[in-house]
């Protein structure tokens, strides 16, 4: 251990702190594990309804209970989602990896201050050890839009301070209650918190940003138009505050055909609002650029169909 402390002092640069070298050596000795970890393979059948179809996690850091983190009837390829930090279409497997049938449950208590990335670290390792887990990373090419600027330049006002008491925030781990919609339909978001709500009905989403930045829209534009990467390249910081309107015919993904559905009696109504891209120009002044980008994708080549027991 002196020795290895000696090593690290010598390495510090001159005008910098040294690193710490208890910290430094421990991370070094061993990846990171949960401190229990328990995996059983799942039913068909699920536990109790209604759950999500791919299983639901619960607890971790950032939630009400950061040293719990319980994965009941999920799916591998959640898990796999999970561990890696990456969307699905970013990571490739037999079908039964892929699949909706391999399910498990696991409970694993995490060290206490970890954070998410290193929860998600652990979980990883727990794959490697029970699953056997092996993979590659390869480069794929995916759609991918440029936000920037449109001709004209931005139409988004800087965001108003708090005009009174704020209501209390939502704790850790819980959903933000809906807010109330004004008369034209967007939720009423209070100045001086930053928050993004959406409210869809009649094919139309209409949402509010309240003390959001252009990263942040990237980011919902991403969720939207599923499977393209969204770049913000406007230079713009924010925040702002503002409403985007526009209809859901034609986007990709469940999300777009149900918010796309028209109530029954209005099926034969037009559209109330533009679509994405002409709602992004004509209101928000910004545009999306059509490009292609190389990703990492993981490619996985062994796993276990049964995990070594507990």
């Amino acid at each position: 251990m002196a020795e290895q402390k000696r090593v690290l002092l010598a390495q510090a640069r001159p005008g910098r702190p040294a690193p710490n070298p208890e910290v430094a050596v421990s991370q070094a000795q061993s990846p990171l594990r949960f401190e229990v970890g328990s995996v059983r393979p799942a039913g068909s059948t699920p536990p109790y309804t209604p759950i999500q179809a791919a299983g639901e996690i619960t607890g971790g850091p950032g939630t009400g209970d950061p040293t719990r983190m319980t994965f009941t009837w999920v799916v591998m390829r959640r898990l796999l989602m999970t561990a890696f930090a990456l969307p699905l279409d970013q990571i490739s497997g037999s079908d039964w990896v892929m699949g909706p049938d391999a399910r498990f449950d696991i409970s694993a208590n995490v060290p206490p201050g970890a954070t998410k990335e290193q929860a998600n670290e652990m979980l990883l390792n727990l794959l490697k050890e029970r699953f056997h887990l092996t993979y590659h990373s390869e480069k794929k090419g995916f759609d991918a839009y440029s936000l920037v600027v449109a001709k004209g330049g931005p139409k988004l006002k800087e965001t108003a301070p708090a005009d009174g008491p704020l209501p209390d925030a939502p704790q850790p781990g819980t959903f933000a209650t809906a807010a109330s919609l004004d008369r034209e339909g967007f939720p009423q978001l209070p100045a001086g918190r930053s928050d993004i709500q959406g409210r869809g009905e009649n094919g139309v989403m209409r949402q509010a940003f309240r003390m959001a930045t252009l990263q942040q829209l990237a980011n919902n534009l991403q969720f939207t138009l599923k499977g393209s990467r969204i770049v913000d390249k406007t230079g713009l910081t924010g925040p702002y505050d503002f409403h985007l309107e526009y209809s859901n015919a034609g986007l990709r993904g469940p999300l777009g055909r149900i918010l796309a559905a028209p109530s029954p009696g209005d099926a034969d109504q037009p559209a109330a609002a533009p679509d994405l891209f002409t709602a992004l120009e004509k209101q928000l002044g910004l545009k999306l650029e059509k490009s292609k980008t190389q990703l990492d994708v993981i490619v996985i080549d062994h796993m276990d169909k049964t995990p070594t027991e507990n």
